[in-house]
């Protein structure tokens, strides 16, 4: 009995366990099915949108952009470098609307403040458009701000509550400036407006890839509302280019010419400076008349000019009949009353109307520039075999590419008898004046450069080293076209001839007591191809190419001048004179006498101390043993100069953002920069140090206004 009621009792203990066992295992078993259908649902119903939703939360490889390298001037001067800019914007759905309009009229006066482009009233409509339109990308200004201005606009009324609450956010852009404005500016280039298309011309486009860098990737991911960026390769910076230019130099140049553009009212003109011994262009601009009526580089002549050179050419022609033998300097030519007919066309000499030169040497026809009397020479000895003329212009090496750094630069052009070109008679005396061919500024330039130098021809480079985070990548060494463009003979009688162009010729206006001057004048009268222009469709061209100091030549320089308005064409007196000022102040700026060589006894009043950045003041007035008096002025401030018998008192200058500074006692540079730097386009006339400014000093400006300097 008792064993029944035991079997019993254990078969209930097993039947609970079961149930305890089954009751566990579906307690279990339900939330993992459940578990297991999420999983399903997750991975095959709902994957798609789960995986679309991921996807905007990360991604991946978002480009970083590298930094554009700078290019600099050969003192280490920055001339090109890339500034971060920002654009405003707002979104109106996120600050409150009592809020919003409670700030709004402090906002506009601040906004109108800062940024000068509308008044407050004007912001405050413009704002309020946004407002009603509840847009959530509204462009506040069209001005592009700085770093440190959008720092200071954060902390305007309502935009100082963050973005959440005011609206405010910026978009990054990236901007290239020049701190020194127009110098030398169509040569460094420009960038495109979509900053990643990257140069457009000038050295900009021809070290367009190593400039730009290489671009890195991030991946952004979105984490408690905002965009996080992980790096997981790093952008390499582009290379520095350091050119051949010199800002001092190049000051002196455009000033120099912008002067004498502007008191004959020309369309454009162009002065390029080579150092004789090297090739390196020290200084180049290139200047034409814009609608607004100021001087502007738009264009680069002095590379992409392939026009008739006129009279400089002439050198050339004398050159090679003096190689071969057939013209001594002494030979003479009756070039009568200046006027000869060659083939049925006349020849005429410049001073016709006065009676011409009549009996002449060779020597004397390169003094006086006589068309008759050059043509006369080398129409005599080549009209049988014109071809023997021009293969020694080719033996010089006039006719071949120099492959120049800067994109679109013509090469020049000297038809050949032999090529497919018609060759008519009338071709060889008019080459040898100018005419038939067309050679680039820089190219007439070269050649003058070699007879300077000696008969080596460089090749000119604008580009001393290209450098990485400091490090030198690649340098660029001078280098020779060809060891000797002709005889020491002929050319020690070519550069007799020069220097008699400027002593007793037409080269009278480069002539200088400074610095002795050699060269060669060129007028070209130029088919423009359309009627409005003198002399039935044509206009001229002057043009002065030589070298100083004459019998130790250091620098060579071209100077051409397009239409001339207000007084009769020149070479001498237009293109020599700019020559003649850039000559005497590049040359004087070594004949400058220390104060302390001088006896106390004789000692001058303190002399005139020009405007500028404190420290270099400074170290200037140490340098010469000057006492200078500052008042309450730190090294990274601009001062005004004042001289008195004993010393040069400082006081600081005010260059508040957005007021123009007074630059009046400054020199060129200094103003230029200073102004450049601040987004104004800057344009000078004379030369010395600013007397007056077209822009009222303290005045508000527009980025991109222009403002006019008169240097005297």
């Amino acid at each position: 009995m008792e064993d029944n009621r035991s079997t019993v009792n254990s078969e209930e203990i097993r039947k609970k366990i079961r149930r305890s066992f089954t009751l566990l295992v579906f307690s279990f078993g339900i939330p993992v099915l459940l578990i297991f259908f999420t999983i399903f649902r997750t991975q095959f119903v709902e994957g798609p949108y789960w995986r679309a939703l991921a996807k905007k939360q990360v991604r991946e490889d978002v480009e970083v952009p590298p930094s554009r390298g700078n290019i600099f001037a050969r003192d280490g001067s920055l001339m090109a470098s890339t500034v971060p800019v920002y654009a405003l914007y707002m979104d109106f759905q996120a600050p409150k609307a009592d809020t919003f309009l409670y700030h709004l009229p402090a906002l506009c006066r601040q906004l109108s403040e800062k940024l000068g482009d509308r008044s407050p009233e004007g912001y405050r409509h413009h704002l309020m458009k946004g407002y009603q339109a509840r847009s959530r990308e509204y462009l506040i200004t069209r001005t592009r701000v700085s770093h440190t201005d959008l720092r200071e606009i954060q902390k305007f009324a309502l935009f100082k509550k963050g973005r959440f609450q005011s609206g405010l956010y910026e978009k990054k852009y990236y901007r290239r400036e020049k701190p020194y404005g127009s110098l030398a500016s169509r040569t460094i280039g420009d960038i495109y407006g979509e900053f990643e298309k990257g140069g457009k011309n000038g050295l900009e486009l021809q070290y367009d890839s190593l400039l730009r860098g290489k671009p890195g990737l991030s991946i952004r991911q979105k984490v408690a509302g905002k965009y996080i960026s992980v790096i997981t390769q790093e952008p390499v910076d582009g290379y520095d280019v350091h050119t051949t230019i010199d800002v001092a130099m190049q000051d002196i140049v455009e000033t120099a010419l912008i002067k004498e553009l502007s008191r004959i009212n020309a369309t454009s003109g162009s002065v390029v400076l080579m150092k004789v011994k090297t090739g390196e262009v020290l200084a180049i601009s290139n200047m034409a008349r814009a609608d607004s009526g100021f001087y502007v580089e738009s264009q680069n002549f002095a590379f992409s000019d392939k026009s008739e050179p006129g009279s400089t050419f002439k050198t050339f022609a004398m050159m090679v009949a003096l190689e071969d033998g057939v013209v001594q300097p002494g030979d003479s030519v009756d070039t009568g009353n200046g006027v000869r007919l060659m083939y049925g066309s006349r020849m005429v000499d410049h001073n016709a109307h006065r009676g011409g030169y009549h009996m002449i040497t060779a020597a004397k026809s390169i003094w006086y520039s006589s068309n008759v009397g050059i043509s006369y020479f080398i129409d005599k000895f080549y009209a049988a075999d014109p071809a023997k003329f021009v293969d020694g212009l080719y033996k010089i090496g006039l006719n071949k590419p120099m492959n120049l750094e800067i994109p679109g630069a013509a090469n020049p052009y000297i038809p050949h008898p032999n090529d497919s070109r018609y060759w008519a008679k009338t071709d060889l005396p008019w080459m040898s004046i100018g005419y038939v061919t067309q050679i680039p500024p820089i190219y007439t330039l070269a050649f003058y450069n070699a007879i300077a130098n000696d008969g080596e021809l460089m090749k000119p480079y604008f580009v001393h080293r290209l450098t990485h985070n400091g490090d030198v990548v690649k340098s660029f060494k001078p280098k020779t076209l060809n060891a000797r463009i002709c005889s020491s003979n002929t050319l020690k009688e070519i550069r007799l001839m020069l220097d008699s162009v400027v002593g007793h010729g037409t080269g009278g206006g480069a002539k200088t007591p400074v610095v002795a001057v050699a060269g060669k004048t060129g007028t070209a009268q130029l088919s423009k191809g359309s009627q409005g222009y003198r002399d039935g469709g044509k206009s001229h061209q002057v043009s002065f190419c030589g070298y100083f100091p004459a019998d130790e030549p250091e620098y060579s320089a071209i100077v051409v001048v397009r239409e001339p308005r207000t007084e009769q064409p020149s070479g001498g007196k237009q293109a020599g004179g700019i020559f003649r000022e850039i000559a005497e102040r590049i040359y004087s700026r070594s004949l400058y006498q220390n104060p302390k060589d001088v006896d106390d006894t004789t000692r001058l009043l303190v002399p005139p101390v020009k405007s500028g950045p404190y420290k270099t003041t400074k170290r200037l007035l140490d340098e010469f043993d000057i006492k200078g008096v500052s008042q309450e002025v730190n090294d990274a401030q601009w001062v005004k100069s004042a001289s008195s018998t004993e010393h040069v008192l400082m006081h600081p200058l005010d260059v508040s953002a957005k007021l123009v500074p007074d630059v009046r006692s400054m020199g060129a540079r200094d103003a230029v920069y200073l102004l450049g730097n601040m987004g104004l386009q800057v344009q000078i006339v004379g030369r010395g140090k600013v007397v007056r400014q077209s822009i009222t000093p303290g005045s508000f400006y527009n980025a991109g206004q222009s403002i006019l300097l008169t240097l005297d």
